[in-house]
């Protein structure tokens, strides 16, 4: 009897369902009492781990569960991959950038002067930095979902989370390149070239296989014979192996095969959606597989250095991350809140620990200080990131704003601003192509689709006075109605009933199969920018972020209503 209920002993799908049963009863509780899903199953995996109940938890079962976590890893890579699809970001690629570099930066540089002011060494110091500047990917993406949560704040925080583990994954390439070479010939300048070459074969190694296998898959997925969930996930599987052969990063593999995904055709962008109904189960077992994983007693034993790492990487990625949002120009709001979003720590700094406790050229005290510290300080960012995280996306605003709105494309990588053009003609030209460039409109061509609007203005002006005009045209076929939103301060002849310039220019494109819909999107958007407020702030935005704060606005908001 003593021999079955032993954990050592129990058959992995026992394990497995002990892990699920944890978490939902975590997720369970913290329902109740309003804290985050993710926080109730880290919880409830440390009820059923070493530090509690010891109903599993073995170092053999960890092993053998080593797969399930880096599979959920992967699948969460992919999604954030698909995030950094052109079409969304191309207008906020600077903030992204700048708060990505800040953030990172700082980070390193708070956690390495405060190691170094405790009295650690250089080669602890730098390898803490390094590690201390990743964000958990997975425990982000839940609680976007969890808050339901959508709009600029959203995706700056994804994309931002996706480039701070790429910076962090090279980083660590480096300092461990460097530090080895100190102890092998006791200098480092002569392993500059090293380490460079080394970043550069994971980074374009990830960067080759990924593409590659997105290619393959955007090519199979396109014929009927090939069941798009089989294949997808067939790709993931065969990454993550791929990955591990190649001593590559299945993060940076994965994620690269997102972002092919994400920009390529329609077809493909699809599948960044395949694997959803595997999500939420992946997601239970990894973030209680964690909880069993956190080292509690780690924490215990180096406990002021782990409070120390832990509020230096926070100073850093709060300050870094303000900075960032300030150089790079975004709103107040967005830089307040993603001062304290990105904390959260997990999968990917425990990943890049196993990577140092394998690599021989290290010393071990070193590899067993950085470890301890590393694992000390993601318990208590798995334990205390999520509360921020949550907090950050309510104060911005944008949480359970992702449902269908009457206006879809009101959106910031919709909105070009500072239009100009030699009249109407050039305007609805410009406008058409910048539609062609951010949509999928895949059923008809530029041309075609510019006649279509023409043919309608001719007929009758669009323009509805007080500097607005919505042109619109119609296509065959398509998932929805698309648009985009062209703003010209200085005003374009129109042929206005009030013989008014516009500065304000909606264009619309409509599915035949949607012209009931047509009716009501042309009411709201001319409601609302008849509204002197929200039509003066319009035409005064600096940016499309500055246009889509306006759209957000209370004002606006009961003309572009949720329809759930």
């Amino acid at each position: 009897m003593e021999s079955i209920i032993h954990s050592g002993h129990l058959s992995p799908f026992l394990v497995v369902g002990i892990l699920i049963l944890a978490g939902f009863f975590g997720g369970w509780v913290a329902k109740l009492i309003r804290l985050p899903h993710v926080t109730g199953n880290i919880l409830g995996g440390v009820l059923v781990g070493p530090a509690c109940l010891g109903l599993i938890g073995t170092h053999q079962q960890l092993h053998d569960l080593q797969p399930l976590s880096t599979f959920a890893m992967s699948l969460v890579a992919v999604s954030i991959g698909g995030h950094l699809s052109y079409r969304r970001i191309h207008n906020s690629l600077r903030r992204i950038v700048s708060i990505s570099l800040f953030e990172v930066g700082f980070c390193v540089a708070t956690v390495i002067a405060a190691a170094r002011l405790f009295g650690m060494d250089w080669p602890t110091t730098c390898l803490l930095g390094a590690i201390s500047a990743s964000t958990a990917p997975a425990t982000t993406i839940a609680l976007i979902r969890e808050s339901r949560a959508k709009g600029p704040f959203v995706k700056t925080l994804i994309s931002a989370v996706a480039l701070n583990n790429i910076l962090c994954i090279l980083l660590f390439v480096m300092m461990r390149t460097f530090v080895a070479a100190y102890f092998d010939s006791g200098e480092t300048a002569g392993k500059i070239d090293d380490a460079l070459i080394l970043s550069a074969y994971h980074l374009l190694g990830a960067l080759a296989l990924g593409l590659s296998a997105g290619w393959i898959s955007k090519t199979l997925v396109g014929r009927p014979r090939f069941h798009d969930f089989s294949t997808i996930l067939l790709a993931i599987m065969l990454l993550d192996g791929l990955a591990a052969y190649l001593q590559l990063s299945p993060l940076l593999v994965n994620l690269f095969f997102g972002v092919f995904l994400g920009n390529s055709s329609e077809v493909a962008e699809k599948q960044l959606t395949t694997l959803m109904p595997l999500e939420p189960i992946l997601y239970v077992c990894f973030f209680t597989l964690a909880g069993v994983s956190l080292h509690l007693d780690a924490m215990l034993a180096v406990g002021l250095l782990a409070l120390l790492y832990a509020g230096a990487r926070v100073l850093g990625k709060s300050i870094g991350a303000a900075l960032g949002g300030i150089a790079g120009k975004c709103s107040k709001r967005i830089w307040q809140n993603m001062s304290f979003a990105l904390y959260p720590q997990s999968g990917i700094a425990i990943g890049l620990v196993i990577l140092l406790g394998n690599d021989a050229d290290i010393p071990a005290e070193i590899k067993q200080v950085v470890s301890a510290i590393v694992l000390a300080g993601v318990t208590i960012a798995e334990i205390a990131g999520p509360f921020c995280t949550k907090a950050a996306l309510a104060r911005s605003g944008e949480a359970n704003r992702d449902r269908q709105r009457l206006v879809e494309f009101l959106a910031e990588e919709f909105i070009v601003v500072d239009l100009k053009a030699a009249d109407k003609w050039d305007a609805i030209r410009q406008l058409v192509a910048f539609l062609m460039r951010t949509h999928r409109v895949e059923h008809i061509s530029q041309e075609e689709l510019y006649q279509s609007v023409v043919a309608r203005e001719k007929d009758m002006s669009t323009a509805m006075g007080r500097g607005i005009a919505i042109p619109h045209g119609h296509t065959e076929k398509g998932p929805a109605i698309q648009g985009v939103m062209g703003i010209c301060r200085n005003g374009i002849e129109f042929d206005a009933p009030d013989h008014e310039t516009v500065k304000v220019i909606m264009l619309i494109v409509t599915p035949k199969d949607k012209k009931d819909m047509h009716l009501k999107v042309l009411s709201s958007l001319s409601a609302m920018v008849r509204n002197d407020a929200i039509r003066s702030r319009l035409i005064a935005a600096i940016s499309p972020e500055d246009a889509m704060e306006v759209i957000e606005s209370e004002e606006a908001r009961d003309y572009n209503y949720f329809l759930e």
